[in-house]
């Protein structure tokens, strides 16, 4: 049951914090702290993939860790940063002309 509630929240919560942490990033920090933040979730999200690419045949449980934080955590949490950091930029674009 523990695992059914990790694939139904956790790409739901990081999309939440993923749209928050974008907004207040583009809306209030600007864009070098928005790109600066989504460089480093693309970091994570690149460790990771690297780490998946090194598992060899017969290890494919060592897998599972990594490709549910990867698929159901970064990847989810990176598009809401860029969403959410569209929707600030425009925002702050709005506020300032």
């Amino acid at each position: 049951m523990g695992d059914i509630a990790t694939f139904t929240y956790l790409p739901l919560t990081a999309l939440v914090f993923g749209v928050l942490a974008g907004f207040v990033a583009g809306r209030w920090i600007g864009l070098r702290g928005l790109l600066w933040l989504i460089g480093l979730i693309s970091a994570v999200a690149l460790v990771l993939i690297v780490f998946l690419t090194t598992v060899g045949a017969g290890e494919e449980e060592q897998a599972f860790v990594p490709f549910v934080w990867l698929t159901g955590g970064v990847l989810p949490f990176l598009f809401a940063i860029i969403m959410g950091g569209v929707g600030g930029r425009s925002l702050a674009a709005r506020a300032s002309a």
